[in-house]
């Protein structure tokens, strides 16, 4: 069977249940229904690492314009600034422009600030009996640097994340319908939605920077010039420059605490795995790189169909709406040979927890070493830990999947 309408098999990604644990039935998807088509909930998706792979490549058939998640996804653009949601030419001319702030090297001189920023965080837990390892640690991080990257002041980092997290939240039983526009007027509006925090002061931080820029981002970008269609040269607008940050404090804050929190998970389950980092810290780069495959941080891309293809024999018709589950190519025993088992050492050519091609995280440098270097901290300092599995708790977005909430004990 390559495609199904049948309930047999079933995937719904708005399922509290099934988002909990969805890797069962993503197995069973890359095995018995590789193109699957939920006609209810209105989706197809695939899950094979090879036709997710080529469907992140596919840029002229699946496009993002149309929205990124598949409550947002309808016929029209979707009309949002944001870089995630653009298709080339528009995509490639601001990507081009944003990239030059977060290549290796910029971001390798981020490194003091980041763990003078991990070490403020767990000092101060040394000696907790119990912490939580979102709350009081994974999740301030990724803010904070933000923050100081952007040119906002630090003392915003709890607001941000709080602000980033209801923003993407959906309640159980909610279904695209219903989540359409309330969606994309979160997306539209995080400013509005922030009020008198940190947003708020972006108009006036982009007019201060044009006056008198500064060693940060925000100066970069108000003062950037791009090639317009026409060939002439042209500032970004001001639009443009708030989609950018927006979208840095979204995808760039999600991904991180997710990582963080699915490493803290983990490496507690796999006590094994996490006493081989404590001996040999050389293998922490890998083994965020193997957290980021094993629990993909945001593992649903959402794309529209712009023509009608076909795929193990069925005609996916133009304007469907197609799910790219790269959470589900990244635990693919067909591309990683036992997918299921959390390996730090493991030889890991090509995840796609990043996604892949034109729509490639422009902030994995950032990630990774973010990612990095607060494991170092961490396990510098709680070399073991247990943690409290009954009182873990979970984010239920149609966008990321990850811990909200990760009590944990330092054995000492």
């Amino acid at each position: 069977m390559s495609t199904t309408d049948r309930l047999d098999v079933y995937y719904d990604p708005y399922d509290y249940t099934i988002d909990a644990d969805p890797y069962p039935v993503w197995k069973r998807l890359r095995d018995e229904a590789p193109l699957y088509h939920n006609p209810d909930v209105g989706f197809y998706a695939l899950s094979r690492y090879d036709d997710v792979l080529a469907g992140l490549l596919d840029q002229d058939t699946f496009v993002s314009s149309h929205g990124i998640t598949l409550e947002m996804i309808g016929d029209d653009p979707i009309g949002i600034p944001m870089m995630i949601m653009m298709d080339p030419p528009e995509h490639t001319t601001l990507r081009k422009l944003v990239s030059r702030s977060f290549t290796p090297r910029a971001i390798g001189a981020l490194e003091p600030r980041i763990r003078e920023i991990c070490a403020g965080l767990l000092d101060p837990l040394a000696d907790a009996d119990e912490f939580d390892y979102v709350v009081d640690y994974a999740g301030m991080i990724p803010p904070t640097v933000i923050l100081a990257l952007v040119g906002f002041p630090a003392g915003f980092a709890a607001e941000f994340r709080t602000t980033v997290d209801s923003s993407m939240h959906y309640e159980e039983g909610d279904q695209p319908a219903s989540l359409r526009s309330r969606r994309t007027e979160r997306y539209a509006d995080v400013i509005t939605e922030v009020g008198s925090g940190v947003f708020e002061l972006l108009p006036e931080l982009m007019k201060q920077r044009r006056l008198d820029p500064q060693d940060d981002l925000i100066s970069d970008l108000v003062h950037a010039e791009i090639d317009d269609d026409d060939g002439t040269k042209r500032r970004l607008t001001d639009d443009e420059i708030v989609g950018f940050v927006q979208l840095l404090a979204t995808a760039g804050s999600e991904t991180v605490v997710r990582l963080l929190g699915f490493a803290g998970v983990e490496l507690a389950r796999n006590p094994d795995q996490r006493a081989l980092l404590v001996a040999d810290p050389s293998l922490i780069p890998n083994a965020v790189e193997e957290t980021l495959r094993y629990e993909a941080p945001s593992p649903i891309q959402g794309r529209w169909v712009a023509r009608d293809i076909e795929l193990h024999g069925t005609v996916v018709p133009r304007g469907s709406k197609m799910a790219l589950l790269n959470g589900s190519a990244d635990r693919d025993e067909r591309h990683f040979p036992d997918p299921d088992r959390f390996d730090v050492r493991r030889n890991i050519d090509r995840h796609l927890a990043f996604g892949y091609g034109t729509h490639f995280c422009i902030g994995s440098a950032l990630a990774r070493i973010e990612g990095r270097i607060a494991l170092e901290e961490t396990l510098a300092r709680f070399p073991d830990w247990a943690v409290d599995e009954d009182r873990i708790q979970r984010i239920h977005t149609t966008t990321v999947r990850g811990y909200t909430n990760v009590p944990i004990t330092p054995t000492r």
